[in-house]
């Protein structure tokens, strides 16, 4: 009994103590693993939040003060047809191909924080490259037929006016005509009584 206790465990010197070792040595390399695995994904997901947030912030930046697509020396009107019930996603990919604008999405979310939300109407418009999105959208939300009604009702009340002008004039005109014909008759009459008056003395 006193040589197998000498002989240490399982009859080898030191077997349990080299073991007791290994483990330690184990366990600390895999809490170090463990920690630098946590670290790296720390570091992954802090670098991706960064990115988005700038993304994030640039984009929120763009939606209140994009820039036009070209300058007015080398900006380009473009003719555009907008359906009816097109969506401000469908019109946005519509100017980003005509490359009046930069991206559909941003113009979506300028459309959605403007004062003309829903208000985009169909028809046709002549666009420039020049133009900010915002001004854009004023153009698309324009009640074009409001300015239609306002000349096709000025130009009636000129046509009216006119129309009373000429009524006036003629009446004035056939009023002076029949002074005159009256004032011509007249002068007849005279110049007969005068004859008439010479006539009779004459024959006296």
């Amino acid at each position: 009994m006193k040589g197998v206790a000498r002989s240490g465990f399982f009859g080898r010197p030191g077997f349990y103590g080299r073991m007791v070792v290994g483990m330690k040595i184990s366990h600390i390399i895999g809490g170090v693993l463990d920690t630098v695995v946590k670290v790296v994904l720390i570091a992954v997901i802090v670098v991706y939040a960064y990115k988005y947030a700038l993304e994030a912030y640039n984009f929120g930046y763009r939606v209140f003060a994009e820039e036009p697509v070209s300058n007015s020396g080398s900006a380009k009107v473009i003719s555009i047809y907008i359906p009816e019930n097109a969506t401000a996603m469908e019109i946005g990919e519509v100017l980003e191909e005509n490359g009046l604008i930069k991206d559909a999405r941003l113009f979506l979310v300028q459309e959605l924080l403007s004062g003309h939300h829903d208000e985009l109407r169909e028809g046709k418009y002549e666009l420039s490259s020049d133009m900010t999105p915002e001004e854009m959208i004023k153009v698309l939300t324009a009640d074009t037929g409001e300015g239609e009604e306002e000349a096709a009702g000025t130009s009636a009340e000129n046509g009216g006016a006119s129309g009373e002008d000429g009524t006036e004039d003629d009446a004035g005109d056939g009023t002076n005509e029949g002074t005159e014909d009256g004032m011509e008759d007249g002068m007849d009459g005279g110049d007969g009584t005068l004859e008439g008056n010479g006539a009779g003395e004459e024959q006296q």
